[in-house]
Order: structure tokens, then sequence, then C-alpha cells
């Protein structure tokens, strides 16, 4: 019996620092879950891109830099030389329709113009591993959190149906949103500079996901960077029109008619007093404009306040795909970065399962979650309000703030 007490002495402790040494649960079984997700997606992805890349839209997006370097940037948005392009890739891959068409700016085809010296199917892995690493990027400048937890929320943000059908389609949605948490990451450094270049160039490349972003910048303080934004934004427009000139700006604008033109560009309203568009514009307007007082509120608490602006930016959108959700993921990094109540961390729960019936086709839950969650950050106590609780991200309102309070 001495000899057994003696054993279980000495072995206890080990076996209870061995416990201790494992991730909680909380963390692990996440952890898992997105794994074995991302695992089983590779297979059927690499699958895909062997069958049939060219069904992808990250086709248009190659197609229109290979006729840019080929035969001159003025023709990138011709329906008729895309339609000719793709004829390579088969006659049922060859459609250009007002909702399958390039209408991106410039500056998306010029990115993959390096890519057209290489198969297509080749140039689409290339594209993949650009945008996941810059989503990985994101993920280490944004993610709250430290060790099994935060990688967790890497591997569940990742294999979410937002970001997988991101990928699937090729569309550079994760690297935009990269761009714009580089904004946030170097706004709340105070290199201002280079938060306003970055937004630009994510601004140049998806417009209708960061949308509201520079608003943010100016009603949390950051002149400079959004002065920067403007400038950078105006440049690279102007770099944009000399290089597709009179004709390719005009079949720009004319593109965008005819993909508006399309029934299915523009989302339904739930109700419509003032007919279809007339309501959907103004509802948007308005949800618009409740997310830009909601960035005001916040401006105080920079990661809230541009997690608002993301949420804002899709909730008044007036056209969204469900790839574009990703910008909800990115939103949830920042605000749960903050404290956060149960309730609301109990709602950014149900967000996750909302974010994963479009894959079904169910889209509603989602259209009717994403206000609320605006509502509840913008509704969240503000520094003001709660000077005693944990410290708030620095802004440009918080340092002129303390400034004065120096100098007083």
């Amino acid at each position: 019996m001495a000899g057994a007490e003696e054993d279980v002495a000495v072995v206890g402790p080990a076996a209870v620092s061995e416990r201790r040494s494992l991730p909680p649960l909380r963390a692990a079984i996440p952890a898992v879950i997105g794994a074995w997700a991302l695992v089983l997606e590779i297979p059927r992805f690499v699958a895909m891109v062997q069958h049939d890349p060219a069904v992808t839209d990250f086709r248009l997006f190659y197609v229109a830099a290979q006729i840019g370097r080929t035969s001159g940037w003025s023709g990138i948005y011709d329906p008729g030389r895309q339609h000719a392009a793709s004829l390579i890739f088969g006659q049922a891959d060859a459609v250009i329709t007002p909702s399958y068409t390039y209408l991106n700016p410039p500056l998306l085809a010029l990115l993959v113009a390096p890519l057209t010296a290489v198969p297509l199917s080749a140039a689409f892995y290339i594209w993949t591993v650009v945008n996941i690493a810059a989503f990985v990027t994101a993920w280490l400048m944004a993610a709250p959190g430290a060790g099994v937890g935060r990688v967790a929320l890497l591997l569940v943000s990742l294999a979410l149906w937002p970001s997988i059908f991101s990928i699937e389609r090729g569309q550079p949605v994760l690297l935009a949103y990269a761009l714009a948490i580089g904004c946030w990451w170097m706004a709340a450094r105070r290199r201002e500079v280079e938060a306003g270049i970055l937004l630009a160039v994510a601004l140049a490349i998806k417009p209708q996901d960061v949308a509201l972003l520079p608003a943010v910048l100016l009603l949390c303080g950051f002149r400079r960077a959004a002065a920067w934004w403007l400038l950078t934004t105006v440049a690279l427009w102007a770099f944009f029109a000399v290089l597709t000139g009179p004709t390719g700006m005009g079949t720009y604008l004319a593109a965008n008619a005819w993909a508006a033109s399309d029934p299915g560009y523009t989302a339904n309203p739930l109700a419509a007093p003032f007919g279809p568009a007339a309501s959907l514009f103004a509802g948007q307007a308005v949800l618009g404009a409740a997310a830009l007082a909601g960035v005001w509120r916040q401006r105080r608490s920079w990661n809230v306040a541009f997690a608002i602006g993301l949420v804002g930016t899709l909730v008044s959108a007036v056209h969204v795909h469900e790839y574009d959700y990703v910008g909800l993921v990115v939103a949830a990094w920042l605000a749960v970065g903050e404290p956060t109540s149960l309730i609301e961390l109990a709602w950014i729960a149900i967000g996750v399962v909302c974010a994963q019936l479009p894959a079904i086709g169910i889209r509603l839950p989602i259209v009717l979650w994403q206000p609320i969650w605006l509502a509840m950050l913008a509704l969240r106590k503000t520094e003001s309000a709660g000077r005693s609780g944990a410290p708030q991200a620095i802004t440009g309102w918080t340092l002129r703030s303390r400034t004065s309070d120096r100098s007083a």
C-alpha cells in the first residue's frame, strides 16, 4: 500500500501538469472543426481547378489582364473582346453576360497581368496563395487572443462559407480586406500617410466592400489619412484614365450600367412603399447614415468604429455577394478585441451560423442579422461613459483630447 501511494504521489503532479498544458476545449474544438473543414476543402478546390478553372470569376480578371497586356488597356471592359479571349477555354466558358463580365477598376487587371504568363489553372493557384497570405497577414495584425485560441480564430475564419466562396470564385475579397486592416493598423500607430494609401488601393480593388471607411477615417479624427486617401484615389483614377483612354473609361461606365440593368444586380427590399428601386436606395441610405452616426458615437474607440464602418458598408450596399461577408469576419476580430457583452458574443455566434446558410441558398437570416449587430456595436458604452473599464484603442480624437488635457 505504501508503494502504491508513493507511485501516485510521483505520477499525480505530472499528470496534472500535462492536463494544464492542454488547450481549453473552447479553443480546441473550434480549431479542430476549422482545420478539418479546410482539409476537406483542399481536394474539392483542387478538383474544381483541374476540371474547369474558367467557370470562376478569376477567368474574367485573367482575360481582362490578358487583353490589356496584348491588345491595349482600352479594351478590357469590351464584352466582345472578353468573349473572344475566353473562347480558348471552350464555348461554354466564353459566355459574357451583364452579371458575368469584368467590372472592377483597372487596378485588379493590372495586378493579375503578370499571372497571364502562365496557364489559367496555375495563375489561379498563385492568386489563391496571394489572397490567403494577405488574409493571414491581416489576422496577425488584427485578431485578438493568443495561442491555440488565436489559431482557432484563423482556422474558423478561413473555413466559413464567405471565405471559402471567395477563394473558390477567385475573388480579391481577402486581399481587399487585408488592405483595409492594414489601413486600420497604420492609423492606430499614427502612420496616416500609409493608412490613406492602403485604403485607396483597397477601394480601387473592391469599392463596394470598403465604401464607408474613408468617412470612418474622417469621423475618427484621422484627417491626414483621409486626405492621403483622397489624394491617392485621385492619382489612381487619373492614371487609370490615361491608361485606358476615353474609350476605356466610357466602356467601363457602360459595362457597369449594363450590369446594373440585370434584375439580380441589386438586392430586393423587404418592403417597397416607394417602389422597389426607390425603396431600396432610400432604405440603404438610412442604414448608411445610421452606421456613420454609430461611428461618430464610437469615434474614441478605433476598433469598434472601424468594425462599424465594415459592417455598415455591407448593410448599406445595394450590390453584395456572399463572399463580401468576409467583412463581417474581419469586423468580428476587431469587435471582440474590445470588452464585449455576453449578449453580443452570443449574437456573433448566431451570426456564424447565419453566414453559413447562403451556402444552401438561405440568405435572409444573415441579411436580418447584420443591422442588429450594427446597432449593438453602435450602442456599446463609449469611452466617456466608461473610463473605468478597459483602455480604449487610440484614435485621432483621443490623442487630441489627451493633448488638451496635458496642456490644461
